[in-house]
């Protein structure tokens, strides 16, 4: 019995290592049933033209929000990597860079949102970026769904151990 959490931790990281591997555009597929750019222009009522101005400035906007997904994929991965060994300055040095990266990506959202507007107005710019987080959060959702929190696994360790006695 008191190797069940040392195999359920393993099972978990690799779920997650499988998750987190996984590109953004292929979780929202996952998760939507369709590619991330059909929904974009389904939602935002565009054809999807290559030529529009619109969805040239997205495949720069992609190119570029993928970097931060990497950034926040690798944090995970550390996560995932130092769940077991976790002490005060790995939680605090992962909580750091989550931090950090949430406040890139608020950045990165509003950079966007003024050359958006530039291009579709504020009203449909706004409802763009709205779509866009929408999807951000389901992805980090989804990732947050299949690993432990902080000392879960302890914590849940007690109710797999046997009995003795009595």
């Amino acid at each position: 019995m008191r190797y069940i959490l040392p195999l359920l931790l393993i099972c978990l990281v690799h779920t997650v290592y499988a998750q987190v591997s996984d590109d953004d555009l292929k979780t929202i597929h996952r998760i939507f049933g369709k590619e991330k750019r059909a929904i974009v222009a389904e939602y935002m009522d565009f054809r999807n033209n290559t030529n529009d101005p619109f969805w040239s400035l997205y495949d720069q906007y992609e190119d570029n929000r993928k970097s931060l997904s990497r950034e926040r994929l690798d944090i995970l991965q550390d996560y995932t990597r130092l769940y077991a060994t976790m002490d005060d300055e790995s939680a605090t040095s992962l909580a750091k860079r989550t931090l950090a990266n949430d406040v890139e990506y608020d950045r990165f959202y509003q950079r966007y949102f003024k050359k958006f507007s530039k291009i579709l107005g504020g009203k449909s710019a706004a409802k763009f970026i709205q779509l866009e987080l929408y999807f951000q959060n389901a992805i980090k959702t989804s990732i947050l769904n299949s690993i432990p929190f902080i000392g879960e696994l302890e914590k849940n360790r007690d109710t797999f151990q046997p009995k003795h006695g009595g």
